[in-house]
């Protein structure tokens, strides 16, 4: 049963859905934080609040190299995020997480309990790095919206290439999202209204988009994430998420401008679910909104503030294989994760 809230709502049950918004984030019988609040089937619950390695209880690289990084004047504050925006796992099981503020990528690596940062190679800068997208490979695409460039590292942070064969070639590229069957990297342009799709390599194979309000066409679009054969953009000043094929044709727009909850204003991330519920993070009420593939509202989760599962302008969103969900809570200096929890299949199922 695919979160069955739908269904609710069909059958005039919308009020348990919007009373599980912003305020019923409560604890389930075992003592997590999850929505909606019981007695209702919790459907999001929280797991934990990533800021550094220690969180995690990660090894900082090896003895040999936190002594070159003491001697070379480097801090364990460098490991710190300072401004979340951009995130992404890989096969392995790493969190990727751009920190634009800070002009790196953190790597956190659970499994080998691990971490490590990306910098800017030599003859490279980031100054504005925002976006991170991985390929089937594990190699890891980082896109920085001010100097136009996408770079290209490898899963252990070894730098590969520039995308392009021009400086510049990108305008102001923000979200990124790669096509893994097909080898493809979808590039949000946010001044130009488009969406660029390239090969792996960095030939120009189309785009799709420009600057309006009508179907197909985007007022500063943003954030990016493919899934399913589906690729969803946050168009931002549009107050709301268009669907496309993965050709670049138009299906559907989710959301509306307003005030009101489930509505959107300025909406930021977008990120999609093993049961194709619609994720958005918006920056009105510090929550994230789920809609269903009609674009009807099921619930939002969050709201303002610095506990847990509480957000200060969160930026981005990206939710893995196994459904973890993960929330770039900027203004907290932090990554919060969540899940969310499936309908376990009925017998014969």
């Amino acid at each position: 049963m695919k979160l069955a809230i739908g269904a609710i709502l069909l059958c005039g049950l919308s009020l348990f859905l919007f009373g599980a918004s912003l305020a019923n984030n409560d604890r389930d019988d075992r003592g997590g934080l999850v929505w909606p609040k019981p007695p209702d089937r919790a459907r999001i619950k929280y797991l934990q609040s990533i800021s550094s390695p220690k969180d995690l209880k990660l090894k900082q690289g090896s003895l040999f190299k936190r002594i070159v990084k003491k001697i070379v004047g480097i801090s364990d504050a460098d490991t710190t995020m300072v401004s979340p925006y951009g995130i992404a796992t890989d096969s392995q099981g790493h969190i990727i997480v751009v920190d634009s503020k800070s002009r790196l990528v953190h790597v956190f690596d659970q499994r080998g309990k691990k971490y490590f940062s990306i910098q800017a190679p030599r003859n490279e800068t980031f100054v504005s790095p925002i976006g991170a997208a991985v390929d089937a490979a594990d190699n890891i695409f980082i896109s920085d919206s001010y100097t136009g460039k996408i770079l290209v590292f490898d899963k252990s942070g070894k730098f590969i290439k520039r995308l392009g064969p021009d400086e510049g070639q990108f305008d102001r590229p923000t979200g990124i999202a790669i096509d893994k069957t097909r080898g493809r990297l979808y590039v949000v342009e946010t001044r130009k209204g488009e969406v660029d799709v390239l090969s792996l390599s960095g030939a120009e194979l189309f785009k799709f988009g420009k600057r309006g309000v009508g179907k197909g066409e985007f007022n500063r679009p943003t954030q990016i994430c493919i899934r399913d054969d589906r690729v969803y953009v946050t168009d931002t000043l549009n107050a709301r998420i268009q669907v496309f094929d993965l050709e670049g044709q138009f299906v559907s727009t989710v959301g509306r401008l307003g005030d009101a909850i489930g509505d959107l204003d300025k909406p930021k991330g977008v990120a999609v679910d093993s049961e194709q519920h619609i994720y958005v993070v918006g920056g009105l009420h510090d929550v994230v909104t789920i809609f269903d593939q009609q674009g009807r509202f099921l619930l939002s989760f969050g709201g303002s503030g610095a506990r847990r599962g509480e957000f200060s302008l969160p930026t981005a969103i990206h939710i893995d294989s196994d459904d973890n969900i993960y929330v770039a809570d900027t203004y907290n200096r932090r990554v919060q994760v969540f899940k969310y929890l499936r309908e376990a299949p009925e017998a014969g199922q």
